[in-house]
């Protein structure tokens, strides 16, 4: 079974770079993804947290069975984000005529807002060698969307251009109108990962056991801490 893990998971990280390296073409084509434009999307920097997560989580998987608690609160807190991109990009697609807006949706676009969000929920819930959460984590999934939100509000006032339309005052009618929109994605986030939070009491697959040379190994450093 460990083995299954390791390939799925290789398939999903090569996935995932390669869908954000494709991404980065338009960079050429449109001023939506000009240069640090792109790189203001929330779906891009969850994107390339998921990256980093998959990578870590292949490491340990490979070398040490069990992944450390901290990895597993890393899983949760990319998984809420992949779920909040897809979540946020499907409603603004399904609203996009009340607002005048045309979404061409690339097929880079696709898996990054559909199937990587989708994945991670699985990797998430199926994977092995995840440790239980307190409920009370879901609120560090707050700490980095209020910092990029003040960025891009900030930015956005300097150059004129903002990622998605519900921060942009001149669209929607002030500030207010962004806060209460700010609000709405406020409560998806943190819902959503209470929700992640609570699903690490469900059944894990357990992690890769250890040989009997690790664990004799790991028994004789137990003694030698003890003298």
């Amino acid at each position: 079974m460990g083995w299954v893990v390791l390939v799925v998971r290789t398939a999903a990280l090569a996935v995932a770079i390669g869908a954000l390296t494709l991404r980065a073409d338009c960079a050429f084509v449109t001023r939506t993804c000009l240069g640090t434009n792109l790189f203001s999307y929330f779906t891009v920097h969850s994107t390339i947290l998921l990256i980093l997560v998959l990578g870590l989580t292949l490491i340990h998987h490979a070398h040490r069975g069990a992944e450390p608690v901290w990895l597993t609160a890393f899983r949760a807190l990319a998984t809420t984000y992949m779920i909040v991109s897809g979540v946020v990009f499907t409603i603004m697609l399904a609203n996009a005529e009340l607002f005048g807006y045309l979404f061409l949706v690339p097929s880079s676009s696709k898996v990054l807002h559909f199937v990587l969000p989708v994945y991670a929920v699985a990797d998430f819930l199926l994977g092995p060698g995840r440790h239980r959460l307190a409920v009370s984590t879901a609120w560090t999934s707050m700490v980095y969307p209020v910092l990029w939100a003040a960025y891009t509000l900030v930015r956005g006032r300097l150059v004129g251009w903002y990622p998605y339309f519900f921060l942009d005052p001149d669209q929607v009618g002030g500030y207010t109108a962004v806060g209460l929109y700010s609000l709405g994605v406020s409560a998806l986030i943190l819902t959503t990962a209470l929700l992640v939070a609570a699903a690490t009491r469900l059944p894990s697959l357990p992690a890769r056991p250890l040989s009997p040379a690790q664990r004799s190994s790991g028994h004789r450093g137990h003694q030698r801490r003890g003298v």
